[in-house]
C-alpha cells in the first residue's frame, strides 16, 4: 500500500493553484469487512448516489459512502461498480425521450459509458487529509478552467503525453472518475445536470481526476513551471498591449 503525506501534498497544491481545500479521495471496497475497517464512515438511509457522497466529502469534509441500497437506480449503480449491467440496463429506456430524441441514441449513450466493473460492496469518499483513506483509487478536484489547465500542464511537464477527454452527456462521472479508475489516466468531467442538481457542483467548476501518484506528478510539474515563471494566477497582459514584452525572448525566434 502506497503511503502519501497528504498534508504536504495539499500545502504544495495550494501554493501552486490556491486550491484552498483538500482533494477528495474515492475508494471502491469489495467486502463488508474492508468497509468496516474504514473509521467513522457516514452511511445514510437516504438515497445518496456517488455524485452526492462526493459532494458531501468535498463541501462538508465528511467521510461518507454509498452502497447498493443507497443508490436510487441500477443505472447509477451500474456505472459505479455496484450492479452487474444487464440487458435492461443497456436498453436505453431510462433516457429515451428525456436526454435523447430516440431509443437508438439512448442505447448508444449507455454503450459509450466507461463503467467500473461490478462486484463492489461500497464506494467511500473522504477528503484526503482526513486520515480515513490514505491510498484512494481516484483523487477528485473541483477547479476553475485555469486551475485545471495548470494541473494538466504540470502532469505533462514530467513526461509529455497527449491527454484525451470525452463528453458522454448526462453522467459525466464516466468521463472523470470512472475513466481514471479504468485507465489510470487523468480525467476531466464537465459536471452534469445531476451533478449540479443533486451533487451541488458549482456553476463554473470542472471536475478533474487523477490517480494519487499522478496528482503528485502534476504538482511536481507545476513547481518546476513556477521556477520558469509559469505561475497561477495568470497575470493578464491586457487586450490592448503588445504581446512581445510578455514573452520569453527566445519565443520570438520560432
Amino acid at each position: 500500500m502506497a503511503e502519501y503525506n497528504w498534508n504536504d501534498i495539499i500545502a504544495r497544491l495550494n501554493k501552486m493553484i490556491r486550491y484552498g481545500t483538500a482533494p477528495v479521495g474515492m475508494k471502491w471496497v469489495k467486502t463488508e469487512e474492508e468497509f468496516k475497517s474504514i473509521p467513522k464512515v457516514r452511511v445514510h438511509e437516504k438515497h445518496y448516489p456517488p455524485c452526492v457522497v462526493l459532494g458531501q466529502a468535498h463541501q462538508f469534509g465528511w467521510t461518507t459512502a454509498c452502497k447498493f441500497e443507497n443508490v436510487h437506480a441500477n443505472y447509477c449503480r451500474g456505472i459505479n461498480g455496484l450492479f452487474e449491467r444487464d440487458e435492461k440496463w443497456y436498453s436505453g429506456e431510462m433516457f429515451n425521450k428525456v436526454w435523447f430524441k430516440e431509443l437508438e441514441s439512448s442505447k448508444a449513450h449507455n454503450l459509450a459509458l466507461e463503467c467500473i466493473p461490478s462486484g463492489y460492496y461500497a464506494l467511500v469518499c473522504s477528503p484526503v487529509d482526513a486520515g480515513k483513506i490514505n491510498d484512494p483509487d481516484v483523487c477528485v478536484l473541483y477547479t476553475s478552467s485555469a486551475q485545471a489547465f495548470m494541473l494538466y500542464a504540470g502532469w505533462q511537464y514530467m513526461g509529455y503525453e497527449k491527454l484525451h477527454f470525452t463528453f458522454v452527456g448526462e453522467s459525466t462521472c464516466a468521463d472523470s472518475w470512472c475513466h481514471t479508475f479504468l485507465t489510470g489516466k487523468p480525467g476531466l468531467g464537465i459536471p452534469s445536470f445531476a451533478d449540479r442538481k443533486f451533487g451541488a457542483a458549482g456553476e463554473w467548476e470542472l471536475r478533474v481526476t487523477f490517480k494519487p501518484d499522478d496528482l503528485v506528478r502534476a504538482i511536481e510539474g507545476m513547481e518546476a513551471m513556477w521556477k520558469a515563471g509559469l505561475r497561477y494566477p495568470m497575470a493578464s497582459h491586457s487586450l490592448t498591449t503588445d504581446v512581445c514584452p510578455g514573452m520569453p525572448p527566445h519565443y520570438l525566434e520560432f
